[in-house]
C-alpha cells in the first residue's frame, strides 16, 4: 500500500492544551507511524477576538482565506482533513476532502444560543447578531459537508444523530473515536495500579470542564450540594472551569474548603489531580467527546455520567465502571477498581487503531 500525503488542517492552536489540537497532533503522529506523508495546519496565531458577532464571522473568513493561500503553496496533497467551516470551493477541488468533527456543531450553536449565563441588558441586545452569526456560521458548516467527499463524525452518538437529520449524505458518513496520547495513557496505567479503594465515608469527587450550560453545570452543583448535607465527609473539586464557577457554587462549602474550585490548571498538574480524587462526575447534555472521560476511566476511577459525548462508545469496555449521573444519595458500595484497564479498551481507543481505520476508510477512494 502506497504512502499518502495528507494535510490536517485544524482551526485551533496546535497544542495539547486545545482539545481540536491536540486530536489533530495525535492523528497526525499515528499517521506518520503509519508510513504517510502528513502536513498540520492551523491559521494561528491570529486575532480570536469573539466579543462582537461579525469579528466571529471574520476570523472565520481570515481561516478560509489563509487554507487557501497555504494550498497554493503546497504539492498536492492526497487527503486533505479540515474542520468543515475551512473547506473553501478551492480546498474541495485540490483532494479527498475528509471533513473530521471535533464536536457537535449544530448542537453547540443551539446551546450557545439559549445560554442562560447571558445575562445583562447588552446581551439581550445582541440576540439578534447572535442569531445571524448563527445563520451564517451553520450555513458554512452545511457548505462543507456538501463539498466534503467524507464526514468523519466523533463517535456513536454524532453519526446516528446525522444519520438521523440528514440522511442525504448516510452514503459519506463514517465515524472514529477519541483516544490519549502514548504518554497520557502510560502515566494514567500507572495512577490506575496505584490507586485504592475509596472509603465510604470520605469520598472525593472530581468535576473537569469549561463551566458553560451544555456541560451540565447547574445539575453538578445541584448534586454536590445535596451530597455535602447527606455525607459531610465527602469533598469535591471543579477544576477547569475557568473564573466563572465560584460565584455559583455556595460560598460556605467553598469557605469551609469541601469544595475547591481551580479554575485552570497546567497539563501536568492533570495526574496528581487525578490520583488525588476517588470519583469522577461527567454531566455534559451536549458533548463532542469529553476526553476527561477518558482520562478518568483510564486513571481507574468510576464515573457517574450522563449518556454525551463518549460515554455510550467507552461503556463497550468499562461496563461496571461507568454509572449513571446523578449517583444516588445513600451510601455507595465500596469500588474495587481492577488494576489493568481492559485490554479491548486499547484495541479501540488507542490513535494506532483510529489511524489504521481511518485509512481504511477511505483508502479506496484517495487518488
Amino acid at each position: 500500500m502506497r504512502s499518502l500525503r495528507i494535510l490536517i488542517a485544524t482551526h485551533s492552536p496546535l497544542s495539547a492544551e486545545f482539545g481540536a489540537g491536540q486530536m489533530a497532533i495525535n492523528l497526525a503522529e499515528a499517521l506518520r507511524e503509519q508510513g504517510h506523508n502528513v502536513t498540520l495546519w492551523s491559521p494561528h496565531p491570529m486575532h480570536t477576538s469573539y466579543t462582537k458577532w461579525w469579528q466571529g464571522l471574520q476570523n472565520i473568513q481570515l481561516m478560509r482565506s489563509k487554507l487557501d493561500a497555504f494550498i497554493e503553496t503546497q504539492e498536492p496533497f492526497d487527503v486533505i482533513d479540515s474542520f468543515a467551516v475551512l473547506l473553501t470551493k478551492r480546498v474541495a477541488q485540490s483532494a479527498l476532502v475528509v471533513a473530521r468533527s471535533v464536536q457537535p456543531e449544530i448542537l453547540y450553536t443551539a446551546s450557545n444560543l439559549n445560554n442562560p449565563q447571558q445575562r445583562g441588558l447588552k446581551n439581550i441586545v445582541l440576540v439578534p447578531f447572535s442569531y445571524l452569526f448563527a445563520i451564517a456560521y451553520i450555513f458554512l458548516l452545511l457548505q462543507g459537508w456538501r463539498r466534503a467527499n467524507y464526514i468523519l463524525c466523533l463517535g456513536s452518538l454524532e453519526l446516528e444523530w446525522m444519520k438521523k437529520w440528514f440522511p442525504w449524505w448516510r452514503g459519506k458518513l463514517i465515524s472514529y473515536v477519541n483516544a490519549l496520547s502514548k504518554v497520557d495513557q502510560a502515566e494514567l496505567a500507572q495512577i490506575r495500579l496505584n490507586r485504592k479503594k475509596y472509603e465510604e465515608q470520605d469520598i472525593r469527587f472530581l468535576w473537569m470542564g469549561r463551566w458553560v450550560t451544555h456541560k451540565g453545570i447547574t445539575e453538578v452543583v445541584d448534586f454536590i450540594v445535596k451530597r455535602a448535607v447527606s455525607h459531610p465527609q465527602d469533598t469535591f473539586t471543579i477544576a477547569g472551569c475557568g473564573p466563572s464557577a465560584e460565584k455559583d457554587c455556595p460560598a460556605e462549602l467553598i469557605q469551609s474548603g469541601r469544595l475547591k474550585i481551580l479554575p485552570s490548571f497546567e497539563r501536568s498538574q492533570l495526574y496528581s489531580l487525578l490520583a488525588n480524587h476517588d470519583v469522577g462526575l461527567f454531566t455534559s447534555q451536549v458533548e463532542g467527546w469529553g476526553l476527561v472521560l477518558n482520562e478518568m476511566l483510564e486513571s481507574g476511577m468510576p464515573v457517574f455520567a450522563r449518556p454525551a459525548g463518549g460515554v455510550t462508545d467507552l461503556q463497550s469496555v468499562f461496563q461496571d465502571q461507568i454509572r449513571p449521573f446523578p449517583p444516588s444519595l445513600q451510601p455507595m458500595t465500596k469500588t474495587l477498581i481492577s488494576p489493568k484497564t481492559p485490554q479491548d479498551y486499547y484495541k479501540i481507543f488507542s490513535w494506532e487503531k483510529i489511524a489504521e481505520t481511518y485509512i481504511n476508510s477511505i483508502r479506496t477512494y484517495a487518488k
